[in-house]
């Protein structure tokens, strides 16, 4: 008989079974269970004391439901009988004795034989310990768990609020001042959670007005608003763009806050970023007043930059330019004797002079020449720069020696992923060189890296080469 047909039969017996007497019988002739029955309370009548017959005994509700199962085989039928009983271990035992004296059955010959009695109380305090084992086990493990998971965050907490300074009054990541894209998130907790998805140029408003420092900070560089999915978030939007330059707008899935998402949602938020004119909010009051001006100040701030590069450019090139004067100077192996017939003496008196103010000169333009100059990009990688000016999220394509592309990511992950990078040699990214970068690429020995624009380099690498293309 199988465990489970067992547990099925002895749900209907009292509560209070202490023991199981397991038996098996073999008769002479075929007989019915009522048969097997009948000779147990039968043949056990009057062989003990009244306290121990078998009848009074179940009427008491101190044994139990005898259960018979049995087979036929060869003329004869054979099986088994199982008796629970409430009674102690010695009366319980007296009672097993007894069913061994019954050697007929019906109308045939039978001997029955005791094959144990099992303690059920034993078999439950096993399955408690085995239970009580499990839970145990699971709640330490689980309890294990979470405090190794509080103790990393508190770490993690811990490092990211130590690299968190401040511009004026307002909290930004440790890259925010040298980077030319600026993250504008609602506070603190916010920040936090961008660094530790790896986004380290943000500064916090810290509440709905939106600060002068910011307003500012809008019109000299490129901003994104990554802000809440929730009414809150909707508020200091309007704010910022009634007030400040804003170019793209992320904002964290509906109903959820920054702070609270993870890792890989941060990025992916940031990755679906849109521009101003393609923003859109929660609650639509004064929704398209509000984006019309602020697509004007875009609009304006881009036509400035526009400008100032074309002002720029006139300059550079006049001052690269040699003047005529210059030319006619330089085409001439010596000065030109004047009619006055000047003597030798005086013509190298006045030659070394010019000699002196153009090494004047040319130190004085040395010393005007900036510390970065714009090599050209080699044109074996223009079709992959190309590819990124087209495009409106800023990635990363890495490049093997063959120029087979190996892998593209967003520029926010482009650090993280180098790190871990195997048989990568070029890198061309839409976002800047900063100086952490150009590091961590001579330490993985790529020998080259085009990005849009660069910061401000301190530690010039030795083998890694590095090109902007904006």
């Amino acid at each position: 008989m199988t465990n489970n047909h067992k547990t099925n039969e002895m749900a209907d017996e009292p509560s209070t079974t202490k023991y199981l007497i397991h038996a098996t019988f073999t008769i002479d002739g075929l007989v019915e269970k009522p048969d097997v029955v009948g000779a147990l309370f039968g043949q056990t009548e009057g062989l003990l004391t009244d306290d121990l017959d078998l009848r009074e005994l179940q009427k008491g509700g101190r044994v139990g439901r005898i259960q018979v199962h049995l087979s036929f085989r060869g003329g004869k039928t054979r099986g088994t009988i199982e008796i629970p009983s409430s009674l102690d271990k010695v009366e319980t035992s007296i009672l097993a004795a007894a069913i061994e004296t019954v050697d007929r059955i019906g109308p045939c010959n039978a001997k029955i034989k005791i094959k144990n009695i099992e303690d059920i109380r034993r078999e439950k305090m096993k399955k408690i310990r085995e239970r009580a084992s499990e839970l145990l086990q699971k709640w330490t493990s689980e309890s294990t768990q979470e405090s190794s998971e509080l103790a990393d965050e508190v770490l993690r907490a811990a490092r990211t609020s130590s690299q968190i300074s401040n511009y004026g009054q307002l909290p930004v990541g440790p890259e925010f001042r040298e980077s030319e894209i600026i993250i504008i998130v609602e506070g603190r907790a916010d920040i936090a959670a961008c660094m530790r998805a790896g986004v380290r140029n943000t500064i916090a408003v810290k509440g709905a007005k939106v600060p002068k420092s910011i307003v500012d900070l809008t019109k000299k560089k490129t901003s994104i608003a990554f802000l809440d999915g929730d009414r809150g978030g909707d508020l200091i939007l309007k704010e910022l763009l009634m007030y400040s330059t804003i170019d793209y707008v992320a904002r964290a899935p509906k109903g959820k806050e920054v702070e609270d998402l993870k890792p890989d949602e941060i990025i992916d938020c940031l990755s679906k970023k849109v521009p101003v004119e393609k923003v859109s909010f929660i609650t639509d009051i004064h929704a398209k007043e509000i984006i019309e001006n602020a697509i004007k100040r875009r609009k304006a701030k881009l036509d400035t930059k526009e400008k100032t590069v074309v002002r720029q450019q006139p300059a550079e090139r006049v001052k690269s330019r040699p003047s005529p004067v210059s030319r006619e100077r330089e085409k001439r192996p010596y000065p030109r004797t004047s009619d006055r017939g000047t003597s030798r003496s005086s013509r190298s008196q006045n030659h070394g002079r010019s000699s002196d103010r153009r090494r004047q000169s040319y130190r004085s333009d040395r010393r005007r020449a900036p510390a970065y100059q714009k090599p050209r990009i080699p044109e074996n990688l223009m079709p992959f720069v190309k590819e990124l000016e087209e495009k409106e999220q800023q990635e990363g394509i890495l490049l093997d020696d063959n120029l087979k592309q190996l892998k593209r990511v967003a520029v926010e992950k482009l650090y993280d992923e180098l790190k871990k990078a195997k048989k990568v040699t070029k890198v061309v990214f839409d976002g800047i060189i900063t100086q952490r970068l150009l590091d961590l690429c001579e330490e993985k020995e790529i020998n080259t890296i085009v990005g849009a624009k660069i910061s401000e380099i301190e530690k010039q690498p030795k083998k890694t080469k590095f090109y902007t293309f904006a």
